[in-house]
């Protein structure tokens, strides 16, 4: 990869080192595959630095319609293991190759409230410039964040979640008309404190 950002590459080296091997992870053990799903965090390099990539799933969707996710799905019969899961998902929603992934690492996956469901998530950099297209069964908007701006305390707030006349408050990242929250919110707020230096990484 041609670095377009000074030092990009000693940082993606401590992002590396600081998750587990993406290799390690397991498939899911037999009789537990309906229960597994995986996600990629797609890193992309803009000219504002880092990028993380979200989806806005779509309304028509049964599970989870309307709200943030990372790209990625369920466990099939024909994924090798659980990265090959969530590259080939991540390929189906939004367009970005498998190829096109470097993954540097995996660190512990959360279980979803409503289906327990474990959600395995993978770390990755997108290079060269895969033309984003979001599934439309799916998909119903794909958009960027900067590192920055995730780990900027000027955009944190609370969702407040109505479910069959219950009304719940979330904390969430709240940006540019985009709320982050729920599963979603819990792994990017990981992701940043595994990291550690998770900041947006501007040309000089």
């Amino acid at each position: 990869m041609d670095d377009k950002i000074p030092n990009l590459r000693e940082y993606l080296n401590g992002v590396r080192r600081k998750l587990g091997l993406a290799e390690d992870v397991p498939a899911p053990a037999p009789g537990t595959e309906g229960k597994a799903a995986a996600v990629l965090l797609p890193l992309i390099e803009r000219e504002n630095g880092l990028n993380l990539l979200y989806t806005r799933r779509s309304d028509r969707l049964v599970s989870h319609r309307g709200q943030v996710a990372f790209p990625g799905g369920r466990f099939d019969a024909r994924d090798p293991h659980l990265m090959a899961a969530a590259l080939r998902e991540t390929h189906e929603e939004v367009g970005i190759p498998p190829e096109n992934v470097e993954v540097l690492g995996s660190f512990r996956g959360l279980r979803t409230r409503s289906t327990n469901i474990l959600v395995t998530p993978f770390v990755g950099i997108v290079h060269g410039s895969p033309t984003l297209r979001p599934d439309p069964k799916e998909v119903a908007e794909i958009f960027e964040v900067p590192l920055g701006a995730l780990d900027d305390p000027r955009y944190r707030g609370y969702h407040q979640y109505a479910n069959n006349g219950n009304a719940t408050q979330h904390p969430a990242i709240l940006y540019a008309g985009q709320i982050i929250w729920g599963l979603t919110y819990s792994l990017t707020l990981t992701f940043l404190r595994l990291t550690g230096s998770a900041r947006s990484k501007k040309r000089r």
